[in-house]
């Protein structure tokens, strides 16, 4: 065995080697005529493949004894029958030389494998050789159909036939009832021009491999391929009939998962599942298992790349996909990265593409790229949009989508882009379905029926209307309060109203508070509260709001809005808040009519407790928010507070009523407290007309101290009635001994005078002196002076307030009586209308001008002492100040509002201590000697009440 050596030489040399059994040169350089070894009879194997060796192939005829004989592609020529002679060969290769002649004379009882491939022969009629098992006539020029030469092979056993690139033609269909029908394992008759496959024996491997033509192939080839029953090859050959195999045998055809894509044609196709049917996917079923790749659209293999600024990213599609506007591509890309935008990178938007933004930036309607975070956006991924990515907390759109963001006026009601739960309307100022508005938060309303909530409301009415009933029917059974007590209860009513006045003011104030304040002193809102105790903001703002007695507090105790429609309800009650009181006010005058003074009473009353929440409400009607919780504007938002779902140009009617309440609270009423001021300087004016004028009697024994007092009109011929005359001396009676005197006194009446006769000799200290003496250096006796004569007109007024019939004055009589002089009556006016001022300011948040209201009327008010009472001259001026110390602290700081609060309270303690003052001294000595000074000499006391 020299084979695959660089041994080069003559194969004469080996001629005289008779005693060879077995020689392969195979792959060597040996040259010369294989005549020359026909004297090595006993070889039983000869190699001489891929050598120079020539010669005809006669010459081996007498090597009887040769079972393999191998002379693949060398020069050796002749006629194949040679072989015939040769009567124990088995295998024999003869491929690549120029051997000819017929198979058919091949007469080789013990030949089991023979190589013909690339040589001359050919096979014409019958062919007999019984042992034959392997037979390759690849490259033959056979040029018949597979029929032809498979009939005349029909009565051999052959295993394995190779036949490719033959020129075979026809239909693969191998004859019934042969031998080789029932030995045949692998047929390769692939590169022929074959027509069809019809049928095959079982357990059959058929290669048509790169058939020249497209090949027919019977639906029940591919199932019995499908199902394991043959092996079919069919790799670069072209299905002839493609629909008929894709209608019957598709769901028989497995394919794999994995697309393998081609080097060209731009499209991927699938594999079968099963190896024993091997296809080119492209050329059998191109329409079941190919598809356009990314970067190509059509159907199958008929693709077509992208044009220029398209793309496609997916398999299978008719069309490419545009670029985003403005982005470049080049033909063929296979991904929406290969388009570049003019900004940002390229993405898709509700199935569009379009230029994105890197995370961190928005996409805006004008194609630019910007910061989230100045945008209150929260950006996490690249391709935001400003008009729908996610917003920070506190953060709404109100529409979507939407490039405009408004911070909500209150973050915590906002959350995730949305209202938090309970919140509704724009933005999430309003309550949601299923929840009430109460003390500025939203409740969550519970399952009490409607007729649970009006009993309960008609229970507690029932309740106030019998303990009021019993309270006026016992009033004349009650005992007579000392006069100490009567004292006391007169302080602390004034001081009551005051305080009124000031909490009512001071929730006013409240609208100072920032929302972000409030929102960082309150719940949390996204957990709703489930008790009304639970408000925004300060708790103590939420509960002091039902002071001022507003029909929205009646609504929210009854749960309305949880029975009927919550927006509906609190919309009605919202106008009912202002209307209410001036439809009382209006029911006053009908009272009027037929009780003299009692209409009028009630109505003043009323104003007191009614009058700031129903400025407040009329104020709110007119309110618009035109910008959100950052000063930002809302523009077509813009919305009513009360009416949130109301943009401010729609629903006119609540500006009609709100105008109209406003004219109201701020010009009418005012106005006709101003014509009570009238009213009370034409009454009014005899008794300021009237001069007091007192001497001492000092001279005589006995007499000392005495002081007499007489009046004067300025005509001396004004006389006054005996009636008259003596209630207005019993009022300077009263008003000399309340300043001159400290202890007891004897007050005598004479014929046209009084006389005042101190019985304990105690003088004055200087804690008794007025302000004048004392801040500015001004005379004692003048001081006293004064005191005496002002003193003496508020009693001479209070006399003729007794004495008037007109039902004016009847019903303003308690509150003339409120302050020292009539005329100072000018200071309700401008509680009213700062009051009314108070409120508008709050409603544009103007800071400053609330300060500067508050501290005039406190400083107007300590000036002009208006009040009957002293310490209401303090406690008002003090309670003033302290709204304007609230207004600071409501804006910046709470912990001020509250101390602005307790101030007053504090100083309303400190004033019970001492609760009388010469004014209310005066007043209970005129009542006295009024009753008593007919009868004699009057002994009065002096002293005030501690």
């Amino acid at each position: 065995d020299l084979s695959h050596t660089q041994v080069s030489g003559n194969v004469a040399d080996l001629s005289n080697h008779t005693y060879l059994r077995f020689l392969d040169l195979s792959h060597t350089q040996v040259s010369g005529n294989v005549a020359e070894l026909a004297k090595l009879k006993d070889l039983w194997c000869l190699d001489l493949s891929q050598t120079q060796v020539v010669g005809d192939l006669l010459g081996l005829r007498n090597m009887t004894q040769l079972k393999d004989l191998s002379l693949a592609q060398s020069q050796v020529h002749g006629n194949i029958n040679v072989i015939s002679r040769l009567p124990n060969l088995k295998k024999a290769d003869l491929s690549g030389t120029a051997v000819s002649g017929n198979l058919k004379d091949v007469r080789c009882k013990k030949l089991r494998e023979l190589h013909l491939g690339e040589t001359h022969v050919r096979i014409s009629r019958g062919v007999l050789l019984p042992a034959l098992q392997f037979l390759n006539v690849s490259g033959c020029n056979l040029n018949v159909s597979f029929r032809h030469v498979f009939h005349r092979l029909r009565l051999n056993p052959i295993t394995n036939i190779f036949a490719r690139g033959c020129r075979l033609t026809g239909r693969v269909n191998l004859p019934d009832r042969c031998t080789l029908r029932g030995s045949l394992q692998v047929v390769d008759i692939s590169s022929n021009r074959l027509d069809a496959v019809d049928i095959l024996p079982a357990k059959v491997r058929l290669d048509v491999s790169q058939n020249e033509i497209p090949l027919h192939i019977r639906p029940e080839v591919i199932k019995a391929a499908t199902k394991g029953g043959i092996d079919l090859w069919m790799t670069n050959t072209e299905l002839a009939n493609s629909e008929e195999i894709l209608a019957n045998c598709s769901n028989e055809l497995q394919l794999t998962t994995v697309m393998t894509p081609r080097d060209s044609g731009g499209y991927s196709c699938h594999d079968l599942a099963r190896r024993n049917l091997q296809v080119t996917p492209e050329l059998f079923l191109p329409q079941l298992m190919c598809a356009c790749g990314p970067g190509h659209f059509g159907i199958g293999t008929n693709c077509s790349a992208c044009p220029e600024d398209t793309f496609n990213d997916q398999m299978n599609q008719s069309e490419c996909r545009a670029c985003p506007e403005g982005g470049k591509a080049p033909a063929g890309s296979q991904s929406l990265s290969g388009c570049k935008c003019p900004y940002g990178a390229p993405g898709t938007f509700e199935n569009k593409t379009v230029c994105l933004c890197d995370s961190g930036e928005a996409l805006s309607s004008d194609h630019e790229c910007r910061s989230c975070g100045k945008l209150h956006l929260v950006c996490k991924a690249p391709g935001s949009l400003v008009a729908t990515a996610p917003l920070e907390p506190g953060y709404i759109r109100l529409q979507e989508p939407s490039e405009e963001i408004f911070e909500c006026l209150d973050p915590q009601h906002c959350s995730k882009s949305n209202c938090t739960p309970g919140r509704a309307g724009p933005p999430c100022a309003s309550c949601a379905q299923d929840y009430r508005a109460s003390k500025k938060i939203c409740v969550e309303c519970k399952n009490v029926s409607t007729e649970k909530r009006l009993s309960i409301g008609l229970g507690c009415t029932t309740t106030l209307l019998i303990l009021a009933a019993t309270a006026w029917k016992l009033r004349h059974y009650l005992p007579q309060p000392s006069p100490r007590t009567e004292c006391l209860l007169q302080l602390i009513m004034a001081q009551l109203a005051v305080l009124l006045q000031l909490t009512q003011l001071w929730t006013v104030l409240g609208g100072f508070t920032p929302a972000a304040d409030r929102a960082a002193n309150g719940t949390d809102t996204a957990k709703v509260a489930d008790a009304d105790d639970q408000t925004q903001g300060d708790p103590l703002l939420g509960y002091l709001a039902a002071l001022q007695f507003t029909s929205s507090e009646v609504q929210n105790f009854l749960a309305l809005q949880c029975l009927y429609d919550g927006v509906t309800v609190r919309s009605m009650f919202a106008v009912a808040t202002p209307l209410v009181p001036l439809l009382l006010l209006i029911a006053c005058g009908c009272v009027e009519v037929f009780s003299r003074g009692l209409g009028i009473r009630v109505g003043l009353k009323m104003l007191t407790v009614l009058f700031i929440g129903g400025a407040s409400g009329s104020s709110q009607l007119l309110g618009c928010q035109r910008t959100d919780g950052a000063g930002t504007p809302l523009k077509d938002f813009a919305f009513r507070p009360f009416f949130p779902h109301e943009r401010c140009d729609e629903a006119l009617w609540v500006d009609r009523i709100g105008w109209a309440t406003a004219i109201c609270y701020g010009l009418v009423i005012p106005c006709f407290l101003g014509f009570l001021f009238g009213k009370q300087n034409v009454v009014m004016q005899k008794a300021k007309t009237v001069l007091m004028h007192t001497t001492c009697d000092d001279g005589n024994e006995g007499t000392e101290g005495r002081v007499k007092v007489w009046l004067q009109g300025l005509d001396s011929k004004q006389s006054f009635k005996d009636a008259t005359l003596c209630k207005r001396l019993a009022a300077a009676a009263a008003a000399c001994v309340a300043i001159d005197v400290k202890g007891r006194a004897v007050v005598e009446l004479q014929k046209d005078a009084v006389s005042v006769t101190p019985t304990t000799n105690i003088s004055r200290t200087s804690e008794e002196l007025g302000v004048e003496s004392l801040v500015f250096g001004a005379d004692v006796q003048e001081v006293e002076v004064l005191q005496r004569h002002m003193m003496a007109q508020m009693l001479m007024e209070r006399s003729t307030l007794e004495e008037e019939t007109d039902r004016v004055m009847l019903g303003a009589k308690q509150l003339f009586c409120k302050y020292a002089k009539c005329e100072n009556v000018w200071m309700e006016v401008c509680t009213k209308v700062a009051a009314a001022a108070l409120v508008s300011v709050v409603a544009v948040d103007n800071l400053w001008l609330c300060i500067a209201i508050t501290l005039g009327m406190g400083l107007v008010i300590g000036l002009a002492q208006p009040f009957a009472q002293p310490q209401m001259n303090v406690l008002q001026s003090v309670c003033f100040a302290c709204l304007a110390l609230a207004a600071v602290g409501f804006r910046h700081h709470m912990a001020l509002a509250r101390l602005a609060l307790a101030v007053p309270l504090v100083l309303l303690v400190l004033q019970l201590r001492r609760p009388d003052s010469p004014e209310m001294l005066a007043l209970r000595l005129q009542q006295e000697l009024e009753a008593k000074i007919h009868e004699g000499p009057v002994e009065v006391s002096a002293e005030q009440f501690t």
